[in-house]
C-alpha cells in the first residue's frame, strides 16, 4: 500500500466555540465545542472539551515533532526533513504523522535498509494524548514498526497545567546509536531464531490481538467473525509466501517479523489507531523474542496454543 505524504489534509483551522443548550441565548459555562473547518468547507465537531483544556492543533504537533527530529538528528535541514507517512481516519479526529530525515538510513546487512521515524500523535477527539515516539521502517516495503524503549516517548495530555509543566525541548538523545544498534543487533539474531512455516498465521494473530470467537452463538455475529477470519487467514498467507518464498527469507522469526509488519502497515482496511497499535505489538515481539525463546520450557506448540485453529 502507498504510503499517504498529504500533510495539508491535516492541516486546518480548529477552535473552541461556545457551547449552547437549545432554546437558550447563554452559553454553558466552562466548556467548549472543538470544531475545525476541513478542506472540503465542511465543519466538523470533534468533542465538547472544559476551560481546562489546551487546543493543540496538529500543526502545533508538527513543529514540535520537527524540533525532535533537529535534536535527534543534529545534521538534517529543511532539505532532508520529509513528510514519510500519515495515518488518520476520513473524521480525521485523531493522527498520526511519521517524519524522517530522508539521507539518514541504518544498514542492517547488504540490500536491506531501514529508516527510523518519528511517530507524532495527535487528536482533537480526546482519543489519544499528544505523543512522540521513535519507530523503524524497511525501506523497500514501507514496513513500519514502533520499537517501545524509553529514548523518546514523550506523551503530554491536553490540559492546561499538564502542558506548561512539560520540559518539551530538554530531550535526552544522547543514546540514540546505542538504541538504533539494538534494533538491529535484534534484526540480525531474529534470522537464527527458527519457526516452521505452520506456525506463523496463529502466532500472527496472537501477537497482532486478533481475537475470533468461534463459539459466537448468534448466526450473524458468527458469519462475520468467520469472514474476519478467513479475510486475516488469507492475508497471513500471502505474506508469508512473500517473505519466505519469493524474498527467500526461509522460515525464521525475521521472516514472521516482516510478515506481521507488512500486514499491520500495509493493509488497507485497518483503522488508524489499529495500524499504530499493531505496529506496537511488533516492536514488542521482537524485543522480547530472543529472551522467550531461550527459556527452557518454551515451545513454539504452548505459544499458539489457543489458535490451533489457524494451523495449517
Amino acid at each position: 500500500m502507498a504510503r499517504d505524504t498529504n500533510i495539508k489534509k491535516l492541516l486546518f483551522p480548529v477552535e473552541c466555540k461556545p457551547v449552547y443548550l437549545e432554546q437558550q441565548q447563554k452559553p454553558i459555562n466552562g466548556f467548549y465545542a472543538l470544531t475545525g473547518k476541513l478542506h472540503n468547507g465542511h465543519e466538523q465537531i470533534f468533542s465538547i472539551v472544559s476551560d481546562n483544556y489546551q487546543l493543540i492543533t496538529n500543526e502545533m504537533a508538527l513543529e514540535m515533532g520537527k524540533e525532535i527530529h533537529r535534536q535527534l538528528f543534529p545534521d538534517a535541514s529543511s532539505d532532508t526533513f520529509e513528510i514519510f507517512n500519515v495515518i488518520a481516519p476520513k473524521t480525521y479526529g485523531s493522527c498520526h504523522i511519521d517524519i524522517i530525515d530522508k539521507n539518514y538510513k541504518l544498514n542492517v546487512w547488504a540490500q536491506e535498509v531501514y529508516v527510523p521515524f518519528v511517530r507524532i500523535q495527535n487528536s482533537y477527539n480526546k482519543t489519544l494524548p499528544l505523543k512522540f515516539q521513535i519507530g523503524f521502517c524497511r525501506e523497500l516495503c514501507n514496513n513500519g514498526v514502533i520499537f517501545e524503549k524509553n529514548l523518546v516517548s514523550i506523551s503530554i495530555a491536553h490540559t492546561k497545567q499538564l502542558f506548561r509543566s512539560t520540559e518539551f525541548y530538554n530531550i535526552d538523545v544522547s543514546h540514540l546509536k546505542k538504541f538504533e544498534n539494538d534494533f538491529i543487533n535484534k534484526i540480525k539474531k531474529s534470522t537464527k531464531i527458527h519457526i516452521d512455516r505452520k506456525y506463523f498465521s496463529p502466532l500472527a494473530a496472537k501477537v497482532l490481538k486478533q481475537h475470533f470467537n468461534l463459539d459466537e452463538k448468534n448466526k450473524a455475529k458468527r458469519n462475520l467473525i468467520e469472514y474476519k477470519l478467513a479475510e486475516f487467514s488469507y492475508s497471513i498467507e500471502n505474506y508469508t509466501d512473500k517473505y519466505i518464498r519469493e524474498e527467500k527469507m526461509g522460515e525464521n522469526a525475521y521472516a514472521f517479523y516482516n510478515v506481521i509488519t507488512d500486514y499491520a502497515s500495509n493493509t488497507k482496511h485497518l483503522q488508524a489507531r489499529t495500524t499504530n497499535s499493531m505496529q506496537i505489538q511488533c516492536g514488542k515481539w521482537l524485543n522480547l523474542i530472543e529472551e522467550q525463546v531461550a527459556k527452557p520450557e518454551f515451545t513454539w506448540e504452548a505459544e499458539i496454543k489457543d489458535y490451533n485453529f489457524l494451523l495449517k
